[in-house]
């Protein structure tokens, strides 16, 4: 233990000595919360997260193309199909756990939420991307613009991810239950129709179909709430996290250039791959709620039914 103490030491020790002898060091910091613009395509802009965007996406379709070149039955050890398949059997046991055997039916999903946040993640610590730009004239003079910044970095993004993630849930909920169950989620008036039908019948209605009934609708309103709360997270979540890490990254090249960075950089790696796990397990913890069964509070009671007192049935 003393030994790893002293070997630690000694290598903050000479990445001190290091940023005193290097003379390349970075002269000014400029923080831009939203994204450049580089160019227009028609009415479209063209910002350099979309470009960030497009290029974790190329790379991910040729690491997929890569990964089936040639497949077999039996993969060695070592080879990049044998890593694909240990690394999916994984996800696909951890999401087990939350849908149980709807895992693989929310499988591609997920895996492509999760795939493409880690690329995107992971791009800015690849040398030029944030470093190699163009620079413009301003009224405040020269200023640097990147030609790639991390995708994940845009707050357009992550909310267009968390979109992505909610309407699949409903998807997924809509397929599993049948449209009219899960739209009576969100409006839960059945208890409400049971009622009237029976007063304008001439029966005798229970009063307490009225109450709880009001009940349902007021949760109703809650889960719509709550959908919508959840794109809120989901974007904020990644954004924040994401854009920390890239503000964090330059402070430190501005403060301690050029081998300070590297643990920071390895710290930024590993909390990329935690937030593209966090976004993917959330996702399939909402999408095995949204076919979950529903219960009692959404049936729909007949009017005889309601009449003589007897319980409503989902």
């Amino acid at each position: 233990m003393k030994r790893n103490k002293t070997i630690v030491l000694a290598a903050l020790a000479l990445l001190g000595l290091a940023n005193l002898l290097v003379p390349v060091r970075v002269e000014h910091l400029h923080i831009d919360l939203c994204p450049s613009i580089l160019t227009h395509v028609g009415p479209v802009p063209v910002s350099n997260t979309l470009l960030a965007s497009l290029l974790a996406s190329v790379l991910l379709i040729a690491f997929a193309l890569l990964a089936r070149r040639r497949l077999v039955d039996l993969p060695r050890a070592r080879s990049l199909q044998n890593l694909v398949e240990a690394g999916f059997e994984l996800l696909l046991d951890f999401m087990e756990r939350f849908a149980g055997e709807n895992a693989i039916r929310f499988f591609p999903v997920v895996a492509t939420f999760f795939l493409f946040i880690l690329f995107s993640n992971w791009l800015p610590m690849v040398p030029g991307v944030g470093s190699i730009g163009i620079a413009t004239e301003t009224s405040q003079g020269a200023t640097f613009v990147p030609l790639l910044r991390g995708a994940t970095s845009d707050l357009n993004t992550t909310c267009a991810l968390a979109i992505c993630s909610v309407a699949s849930g409903q998807f997924f909920g809509a397929t599993s239950l049948g449209l009219s169950t899960h739209i009576l989620r969100y409006l839960s008036i059945g208890k409400w129709l049971a009622f009237f039908r029976a007063l304008f019948a001439c029966q005798k209605p229970r009063f307490s179909l009225l109450l709880s009934g009001t009940l349902d609708v007021f949760i109703g309103i809650l889960e719509i709430f709550e959908e919508l709360t959840k794109i809120l997270s989901f974007s904020f979540r990644l954004f924040g996290n994401v854009f920390g890490g890239e503000v964090l990254l330059m402070v430190i090249a501005f403060l301690l250039p050029f081998l300070a960075s590297i643990p920071f950089m390895a710290l930024e790696m590993f909390t990329g791959f935690i937030q593209a796990f966090i976004f993917a397990v959330l996702s399939t913890a909402f999408f095995a709620r949204a076919v979950a069964a529903h219960n009692d509070n959404q049936s729909i009671e007949s009017p005889a039914t309601a009449a003589d007192g007897s319980s409503a049935h989902a």
